[in-house]
């Protein structure tokens, strides 16, 4: 496992920009699967958390509201998982390094924000080993009652560009952009950028929402191209694509 050089909070939290993140997601992958960072592929997650990270997978319900999706124990001891015949809290002892998953997304419709949701964990796992550790009496988990897990709330909407309010926060929006990027590395996201366009005998170019159908048909189209190559959500290959300004507004244009 490649370690992160970079700079680190009061708190042990990375300081970094994207990217550095980016650059850092393209090493790990050259590291764990060289043949998915010129490719267009999926990444097997199942390997890279299990065999690559050397991390454990159980499933179990996490959440009576569902709304908990993974967790991430860095210390052993005991977490609250849900009976899912009951929906009863029970204790289950875990080891450091075990990654929970919710059962709801073993659904075969819900494959690719499982996918997700496994790499966001291994992402606390390369990232914040530092900050949720039993040694760090500085870090404060604002969400969670056991300092020691890091764990995913369903949706984190990391496109937005604000200001992370808490430490909790800041871990979220880093473990998902690294999870894009490991998912969706830039090299493999730019062969299939210039495939896409090779497609419709097209130069790649910028596309920018708001400038016209043939822009606004693409912005629609590409992101469900890429999903579909790299098995992740719609969702998560517009904020990629986004991310990368690669699809942009006509008024974040204005703006600058």
């Amino acid at each position: 496992m490649l370690e992160l050089n970079c700079s680190y909070t009061f708190s042990h939290i990375p300081y970094i920009l994207n990217e550095v993140l980016d650059e850092y997601a393209e090493k790990v992958i050259a590291d764990a699967a060289l043949q998915n960072l010129h490719c267009p592929v999926p990444v097997d997650v199942d390997a890279f958390v299990e065999f690559y990270l050397g991390l454990h997978v159980e499933y179990k319900r996490l959440s009576y509201s569902r709304k908990v999706l993974g967790l991430t124990a860095f210390n052993e001891g005991y977490v609250q998982v849900y009976d899912d015949n009951t929906a009863q809290p029970v204790p289950l002892y875990v080891q450091a390094g075990t990654v929970i998953v919710d059962t709801s997304l073993l659904q075969k419709r819900n494959e690719p924000r499982l996918r997700f949701t496994l790499m966001h964990e291994a992402s606390h796992w390369l990232l914040h080993q530092r900050a949720i550790s039993a040694e760090n009496s500085f870090f404060s988990n604002e969400k969670y009652d056991n300092q020691y897990l890091a764990a995913k709330e369903g949706r984190i909407d990391y496109s937005r560009l604000q200001s992370e309010r808490n430490d909790s926060e800041r871990m979220e929006r880093q473990a998902d952009f690294l999870a894009s990027a490991l998912l969706m590395p830039r090299p493999a996201m730019r062969v299939a950028y210039r495939k896409y366009f090779a497609y419709y005998s097209q130069r790649p170019t910028r596309i920018v929402r708001g400038t016209g159908f043939w822009h606004d048909s693409h912005a629609v189209q590409l992101p469900q191209y890429i999903a579909k190559l790299f098995n992740v959500s719609k969702r998560a290959a517009l904020i990629r694509l986004e991310k990368l300004n690669a699809i942009v507004d006509q008024s974040s244009l204005w703006s600058k």
